[in-house]
């Protein structure tokens, strides 16, 4: 613990829904996202029915989910979200928990067998099933990672995802199938030491209310969780529109820097420019609809995105809903 400058009470010295929409959604797709999805930046080191891993520098690699099958129809969801694997001299860090403990325990053996060790820390981006659903799929018998999130999100994911409330003095009690931070992440900033690497946790907001990036910046690589979608219309259940374009624009501002996406193939920052498009349409068409005096579920009727942005699935037509149900509720 020492050599990452943590404790469990949480990075001292350091600190400076989706997912059950996304699952029951996924009997959409078609040949955009299967297209989309196919993408590689590299030669994957690993491809399995429902994700591949792909190598980004020496020591990260990036998991990459495929949940849609070859004729458009919901495929195999053990991972469902995108994550990655960062490793040190000393720990490994594992990006999200995944759809299920299945997908979690699968990441875990090739952890394994690509750095020789099994993850010693474990980041969930956010509360969403998709990426909490499966953390104990990370436990080794009694044993396990050290499970970091924000205060926000640990009881925001027991709060949502049918847990029990936590007891008085023990505000993050473990409890299938999903666990809860055994460390907390700071607002603002902190440093985990991996030993001759070092990873950059930064809260944010804006998918939810406690999101988390995690980047390295040599090279500069960001797992944005779902901050940032690339090919499939994201999810605004929970976002507050104004704080994710703030989100977004502060974690493409580096053109070069290499991005994952919680869902989606990987890209530069520069090729997710039409990302931002995305978001900007959304907000242009829920202004004028709204300054219209329409009804949400008229003006999410109505919306298509512009063509110059390309193809973004839908996972299924309610996204469009979301969207303009979370813009009618920042306009009041």
């Amino acid at each position: 613990m020492d050599k990452c400058g943590c404790d469990r009470r949480g990075f001292l010295g350091h600190a400076i829904g989706c997912g059950a929409w996304v699952a029951l959604a996924l009997t959409a797709g078609g040949a955009t996202a299967r297209k989309s999805q196919a993408r590689t930046l590299s030669d994957p080191v690993v491809t399995t029915p429902f994700a591949r891993i792909e190598k980004l520098a020496e020591g990260v690699w990036a998991v990459v989910s495929t949940p849609f099958l070859p004729d458009g129809g919901r495929g195999d969801r053990t991972t469902l979200s995108n994550g990655g694997i960062i490793a040190g001299r000393d720990a490994v860090l594992v990006v999200e928990g995944f759809n299920t403990p299945a997908g979690a325990a699968w990441l875990s053996d090739q952890a394994l067998a690509l750095t020789g060790r099994r993850p010693t820390h474990v980041v969930a981006t956010h509360y969403h099933l998709d990426h909490v659903g499966g953390l104990a799929g990370f436990r080794q018998g009694a044993t396990g990672p050290e499970l970091l999130m924000t205060a926000r999100t640990g009881s925001l994911s027991a709060e949502r995802n049918g847990l029990a409330k936590p007891a008085e003095g023990s505000p993050f009690a473990k409890a299938p199938p999903v666990l809860l931070p055994t460390m907390v992440v700071p607002e603002g900033e902190a440093t985990l030491d991996l030993g001759d690497r070092k990873v950059r946790l930064v809260a944010r907001t804006g998918h939810t209310d406690s999101d988390i990036s995690v980047e390295v910046d040599d090279p500069r690589i960001i797992f944005g969780g779902d901050l940032l979608w690339n090919g499939i219309f994201p999810n605004y259940v929970d976002a507050d529109p104004l704080k994710l374009s703030t989100a977004v624009k502060a974690l493409l501002a580096e053109p070069s820097a290499l991005t994952v996406p919680g869902h989606g193939p990987l890209a530069s920052s520069r090729e997710l420019s039409s990302y931002q498009g995305v978001l900007d349409a959304v907000e242009a068409a829920a202004r004028r609809a709204h300054a219209a005096g329409l009804p949400l579920e008229q003006a999410a009727t109505s919306f298509t995105l512009p063509a110059s942005l390309g193809a973004w699935t839908l996972f299924n037509p309610v996204f469009y809903t979301n969207a303009f149900r979370a813009w009618y509720r920042v306009l009041g």
